[in-house]
Protein backbone atom coordinates (compact mmCIF):
# COMPACT_ATOMS: atom_id res chain seq x y z
CA UNK A 1 0.00 0.00 0.00
CA UNK A 2 2.83 2.41 0.84
CA UNK A 3 4.44 1.67 -2.53
CA UNK A 4 1.20 2.66 -4.28
CA UNK A 5 1.04 5.95 -2.36
CA UNK A 6 4.67 6.72 -3.24
CA UNK A 7 4.03 5.84 -6.90
CA UNK A 8 0.94 8.07 -7.08
CA UNK A 9 2.80 10.93 -5.39
CA UNK A 10 5.73 10.62 -7.82
CA UNK A 11 3.42 10.53 -10.86
CA UNK A 12 1.49 13.55 -9.62
CA UNK A 13 4.71 15.53 -9.27
CA UNK A 14 5.76 14.70 -12.83
CA UNK A 15 2.30 15.43 -14.26
CA UNK A 16 2.11 18.79 -12.49
CA UNK A 17 5.67 19.78 -13.42
CA UNK A 18 5.31 18.96 -17.13
CA UNK A 19 3.01 21.88 -18.11
CA UNK A 20 5.33 24.32 -16.34
CA UNK A 21 8.31 22.91 -18.23
CA UNK A 22 6.40 23.20 -21.51
CA UNK A 23 5.58 26.87 -20.84
CA UNK A 24 9.17 27.61 -19.88
CA UNK A 25 10.35 26.09 -23.17
CA UNK A 26 7.71 27.87 -25.30
CA UNK A 27 8.83 30.62 -27.67
CA UNK A 28 8.26 34.14 -26.38
CA UNK A 29 5.73 34.92 -29.12
CA UNK A 30 3.50 32.09 -27.88
CA UNK A 31 3.56 33.54 -24.37
CA UNK A 32 2.63 37.12 -25.27
CA UNK A 33 -0.34 36.31 -27.48
CA UNK A 34 -3.88 35.87 -26.26
CA UNK A 35 -4.75 33.13 -28.75
CA UNK A 36 -4.65 29.55 -27.54
CA UNK A 37 -5.41 28.23 -31.02
CA UNK A 38 -1.80 28.68 -32.06
CA UNK A 39 -2.37 31.28 -34.77
CA UNK A 40 0.28 33.84 -35.53
CA UNK A 41 1.12 35.98 -32.53
CA UNK A 42 2.36 39.14 -34.23
CA UNK A 43 0.38 41.99 -35.70
CA UNK A 44 -0.31 41.80 -39.42
CA UNK A 45 0.49 45.49 -39.76
CA UNK A 46 -1.34 48.74 -40.14
CA UNK A 47 -4.04 48.99 -42.76
CA UNK A 48 -3.00 51.06 -45.80
CA UNK A 49 -4.81 54.31 -46.55
CA UNK A 50 -8.41 53.62 -47.56
CA UNK A 51 -8.40 50.20 -45.85
CA UNK A 52 -9.37 48.73 -42.50
CA UNK A 53 -9.14 45.44 -40.61
CA UNK A 54 -12.57 43.84 -40.02
CA UNK A 55 -13.16 41.30 -37.24
CA UNK A 56 -13.19 41.54 -33.46
CA UNK A 57 -11.04 39.27 -31.29
CA UNK A 58 -11.18 36.78 -29.75
CA UNK A 59 -13.93 35.23 -31.93
CA UNK A 60 -13.29 36.86 -35.30
CA UNK A 61 -15.61 36.85 -38.27
CA UNK A 62 -13.75 39.09 -40.72
CA UNK A 63 -16.17 40.44 -43.29
CA UNK A 64 -15.91 43.55 -45.47
CA UNK A 65 -18.65 46.08 -46.11
CA UNK A 66 -20.28 45.77 -49.54
CA UNK A 67 -18.29 48.66 -51.05
CA UNK A 68 -14.91 47.18 -49.92
CA UNK A 69 -12.93 44.20 -51.20
CA UNK A 70 -11.08 41.71 -49.01
CA UNK A 71 -7.40 41.73 -50.01
CA UNK A 72 -5.83 39.82 -47.10
CA UNK A 73 -6.61 37.79 -43.97
CA UNK A 74 -4.81 37.60 -40.66
CA UNK A 75 -5.14 36.48 -37.08
CA UNK A 76 -4.30 39.78 -35.39
CA UNK A 77 -4.89 42.69 -37.76
CA UNK A 78 -3.22 45.88 -36.58
CA UNK A 79 -4.39 46.12 -32.97
CA UNK A 80 -2.52 43.12 -31.51
CA UNK A 81 -5.68 41.42 -30.27
CA UNK A 82 -5.52 38.05 -31.95
CA UNK A 83 -8.32 35.73 -32.99
CA UNK A 84 -8.89 32.50 -31.11
CA UNK A 85 -11.17 31.39 -33.92
CA UNK A 86 -11.74 32.72 -37.39
CA UNK A 87 -9.75 35.56 -38.94
CA UNK A 88 -9.68 39.30 -39.53
CA UNK A 89 -10.09 40.59 -43.07
CA UNK A 90 -8.13 43.49 -44.58
CA UNK A 91 -10.74 45.45 -46.52
CA UNK A 92 -9.86 48.06 -49.15
CA UNK A 93 -11.71 50.12 -51.73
Amino acid sequence: MQFLIVLVAAFSTVAIASPVDAVAAAPVDDLVTNNPAGHQAKQNGPAPAGCYWAGVAPFCVGSCDSDYTEIDRGSCGDDGRCCWTGYKALCCK
